[in-house]
């Protein structure tokens, strides 16, 4: 046809057609006139020129090899939603020709719908028995379905065959196998068949991923992050995966050896590549809530549930997370919906985690039985995890039950020798025993413990109320630098400023005192016991006028507050003015 419309102009002018035809031809445009009026004159037959469109669309709807062709060109192209409906096309015209069911089941993979994937492979096992290849894909769909006996069975077989393996290969067989025996705990094994996988493909990133992840569980740090350095270096052999897999994981070994601001850019990139990562999200939210970053730790989480709407992991974490920021009516409703609406999905300390969460909101409700019965689901779950039986001796020591908040401090502290919060609670509740000086003790054993890694605003607190016990010893020096010690880690808390006026004021140093109650009101302006500070500390220094307007503040806070009233009675009388001597 080419050649027709290329030489048309000659052809006509050879023939000697009339000047109207021509002009005739030049205004036409290369349309289906045109190509009929040339059959015409040169006496052409119809069908060796021009075939209609309906009937090339005809011929293409029953040509089988078009359909697997633009099947095959989808599925590497990861247009799984088009490539299935291609296959489907495919297998209508030729149900028994394997290569449409190989290619649809990868299709099928590539959405998800791994029932239906293997599906498809059964049925070119079916026809082609022997082949390697699509037993290896087969394996890999029934892992994603948890058939893990299976999966490994379809592996085996196909490492007893090895032939035929198309575009899988015996390391895909050997990683999947050696993720099959991670999941059932079978570490050791595990390694040895992710060792056979890099041996046979050395540029393999997905298995060094999954052997960087199994090194991590290990305490293998230095193993771990080579391997996923590595995986990120080769860049290659991906799978149905991204790099963010490996990303991630190397943001958990770094977590593991406490380099967070390392892990949390690893994060950062495994989002970056992957937004729709939800457990990245999930995860990078609670390194954020361990080092005391509560709103981003939030927002984290609040990504993470964008991605994968009902995911309990990130609800329970958002609980935690709200919980930090005294928001206990929505870390209550967070918890609530991670336990009964959720997926069901969470890291390994598994649902007992909102439980443990979940008792924490009661407790900033004040609904202390409720706190208590969900603390105790949370330990009937995980009676392992020391800072659960911390948690539970804090809503027992708001209930009032001293001895049973003793001995579940002394649980977590057996679980955990280094539980700053163990510590802690224990000292809190010996201080309110008045057994002081082994609460001091208790206090000095938190400041020891593992609050000095991450967030340290934990830390800041154990210095508070060791500053506040102190000063109730009289030992008002030390209640001091208590206070001190605490405020050069957390300036922003409002309680260390109110204990240093404390320690400074039984120390006869009122304008200091005055000063620190003024920052204590900075930050917390409701708090009725600061502006009674504050007015104290006015009284000692004589500035009568200035306490008075304090005292009258803290009783509009609080009418209750007794040493405001009678020293607000104290102020009023010394600017009564003084009788004139006769």
């Amino acid at each position: 046809m080419y050649s027709v419309m290329a030489g048309s102009k000659s052809v006509i002018e050879n023939l000697g057609v009339p000047v109207i035809l021509r002009s005739f031809f030049q205004s036409v445009k290369q349309g289906k006139r045109f190509w009929l009026l040339m059959i015409v004159l040169l006496n052409l037959p119809i069908a060796s020129v021009f075939i209609a469109p309906k009937a090339i669309a005809q011929e293409k709807l029953q040509d089988f090899d078009y359909w697997a062709s633009l099947c095959s060109s989808l599925v590497k192209s990861r247009k799984y939603k088009e490539a299935v409906e291609a296959c489907n096309q495919a297998i209508t015209l030729n149900t028994n020709e394997p290569i449409a069911w190989l290619e649809r089941g990868d299709a099928m993979v590539g959405l998800a719908m791994y029932t239906e994937a293997v599906v498809s492979y059964d049925r070119f096992i079916k026809l082609q028995p022997d082949n390697s290849g699509a037993l290896a894909k087969r394996c890999g769909a029934l892992n994603e379905l948890e058939r893990y006996e299976d999966a490994i069975a379809s592996c085996e077989l196909a490492l007893r065959l090895d032939q035929n393996w198309a575009d899988a290969s015996p390391a895909m067989v050997w990683y999947i196998q050696g993720a099959l025996l991670k999941r059932a705990g079978k570490l050791a094994e595990a390694l040895e068949s992710l060792e056979l996988a890099i041996r046979s493909n050395p540029n393999y990133s997905l298995a060094l991923t999954e052997r960087c992840d199994i090194f991590v569980s290990l305490d293998r740090a230095a193993d771990a992050l080579q391997d996923c350095d590595r995986a990120i270096k080769v860049n290659a052999n991906w799978g149905h995966a991204t790099p963010a897999i490996a990303w991630k994981t190397k943001g958990k070994v770094q977590n593991q050896l406490k380099r967070f601001d390392e892990a949390l850019f690893s994060y950062d990139k495994a989002v970056a590549i992957e937004p729709t990562n939800a457990q990245a999200w999930a995860e990078q939210g609670m390194i954020l809530w361990r080092l005391g970053r509560y709103a981003e730790a939030l927002a984290s989480q609040e990504w993470a549930l964008k991605a994968k709407e009902k995911y309990s992991l990130a609800l329970a974490n958002s609980c935690a997370a709200l919980n930090q920021l005294r928001q206990y009516k929505e870390a209550l409703a967070a918890c609530n919906s991670a336990l009964q609406e959720g997926d069901q999905q969470w890291d390994y300390l598994g649902p007992a985690w909102a439980w443990d969460q979940r008792a924490n909101a009661l407790n900033g409700l004040g609904k202390y039985e409720e706190a208590l019965a969900s603390a105790n689901r949370a330990i009937a779950l995980q009676p392992s995890q020391a800072s659960f039986w911390g948690n539970r001796a804090a809503t027992l020591w708001a209930l009032g039950r001293f001895d049973l908040a003793l001995s579940s401090t002394n649980q977590a502290i057996a679980l955990n020798q280094n539980s700053s919060t163990a510590w802690f609670n224990h000292g809190r509740i010996l201080a309110s025993l008045g057994r002081t000086e082994e609460a001091l003790k208790a206090y000095d054993k938190a400041i020891e413990g593992d609050a000095n890694i991450g967030s340290q605003i934990f830390l800041a607190d154990i210095w508070t109320n060791k500053s506040a016990l102190l000063w109730r010893l009289n030992r008002f020096q030390e209640s001091f630098m208590a206070s001190q010690q605490a405020l050069g880690i957390n300036p922003k808390s409002d309680t260390a400023w109110f204990n240093r006026g404390l320690a400074l004021m039984s120390l006869g140093r009122n304008a200091e005192a005055a000063n620190a109650y003024s920052r204590a009101i900075a930050i917390d302006v409701k708090n009725s016991d600061y502006w009674t500070g504050r007015g104290l500390a006015l009284l000692a220094l004589n500035s009568n006028a200035d306490a008075l307007v304090a005292f009258e503040q803290a009783l509009k806070l609080n009418p209750s507050q007794t040493q405001a009233t009678i020293n607000k009675a104290i102020a009023i009388e010394r600017l009564k003015p003084k009788p004139v001597k006769p």
